[in-house]
């Protein structure tokens, strides 16, 4: 390591003897935010080197290609240029600019998967944008929760290019009118067929978390739809791994005292999924698989016990899961079920699907 760092000096000194640099080479580069040369240069995710290099060079961010890649050779830092965008003047040479490019960037890349609930999404942020606890407690209980219409369902997954110092709620309007964009073709659609958007996003939840693949999605609509036709319980187990997480991901005993530091700390939450107060925690998994003795859980998003649609959504679904609630297909079955290979195998009656059960679980 030592020998790197020493081989890199000394070739950037006798880059500088041949006047490739300025005497000014180490000077403080952080940019400011009032400098009219200042651009963002942003990578891509996957975006490989040689297009980042020729990309600089496109922008007159580099004047020297040649020059940009020695500078990566000598430094051992070839396919180390991370994704996301940084503050460049269009004055800085060559060194200047690799500086930057390895330092912390000022836009991140935070990639939402589909039928992520918000707390998961609020751990991606505060993984990427380096949050405190409070700041991701808020985001889970303050500030998805200003109308009721908000509190799940709305932050639709997508790939954001977001500034490391944006708020908490600046993220959550920038995904909700992500959402609008996205959920607008399908509005008046829906209106048309005399189902709320708020209905279409429910049923749209369940289907993101039920199917194993976007094949399966159609056929779980519909048979959702001919269940909720029959005044039949939809006995969905992604409902109760909602609220079984939920129980999971809480430490209700913590918060009973409210004279506590937790109290004080605004660290006590309120749920609508737990009725009483709880001390929310980071650790575990999400969506693992539930027991048979899961679904006695007392909690209207328990499907198995109530029958309609949970409270709110249990996930923030896709586009394809959204398409799939409009567009369902005809189907008679009321039951499914994936095999040990994932593939969907529905049947019109109950002892169909006893024998479905016989035949491809056992």
């Amino acid at each position: 390591m030592i020998l790197k760092v020493r081989k890199f000096f000394i070739s950037v000194v006798m880059l500088l003897a041949l006047g490739f640099f300025p005497l000014n080479v180490f000077a403080n580069t952080t940019a400011d935010a009032s400098n009219e040369n200042q651009a963002y240069f942003v990578i891509a995710i996957d975006e490989e080197e040689v297009d980042v290099v020729n990309s600089l060079y496109e922008k007159k961010l580099i004047k020297n290609k040649e020059i940009f890649n020695l500078i990566l050779d000598i430094a051992g830092l070839h396919n180390k240029l991370k994704p996301g965008g940084y503050k460049i003047d269009n004055n800085l040479n060559e060194l200047q600019v690799v500086k930057i490019l390895i330092s912390e960037s000022d836009l991140k890349w935070i990639v939402i998967p589909e039928g992520y609930r918000k707390e998961q999404i609020a751990e991606v942020l505060a993984k990427e944008l380096r949050w405190k606890e409070k700041q991701k407690m808020d985001w889970i209980f303050k500030t998805t929760e200003t109308k009721p219409e908000y509190a799940e369902g709305v932050y639709f997954p997508d790939t954001y290019l977001i500034k490391a110092n944006e708020t908490g709620e600046q993220i959550a309007k920038r995904m909700i009118n992500r959402f609008n964009e996205k959920f607008a073709p399908y509005q008046a659609q829906f209106l048309e067929n005399d189902i709320k958007w708020t209905t279409a996003l429910k049923i749209a939840s369940i289907v993101q978390r039920e199917a194993a693949s976007k094949e399966d999605m159609p056929l779980i609509a519909g048979i959702i739809w001919n269940r909720l036709a029959d005044d039949m319980r939809l006995e969905i187990d992604a409902s109760v791994q909602y609220v079984k997480d939920s129980l999971t991901h809480s430490n209700v005993e913590v918060c009973q005292k409210k004279n506590t530091i937790l109290w004080s700390n605004n660290l006590c939450m309120q749920s609508g999924v737990i009725e009483a107060p709880f001390l929310y925690i980071s650790s575990g998994d999400w969506w693992k698989p539930i027991a048979s003795e899961d679904k006695k859980i007392n909690s209207s998003y328990n499907l198995y016990l109530n029958t309609g649609l949970p409270p709110k959504p249990i996930a923030n679904p896709g586009l394809s899961a959204i398409d799939s609630v409009l567009n369902p297909a005809v189907t008679d079955c009321l039951f499914y079920l994936h095999d040990k290979n994932k593939k969907i195998h529905c049947a019109k009656t109950y002892d169909e699907h006893l024998k479905n059960i016989e035949t491809y679980l056992k």
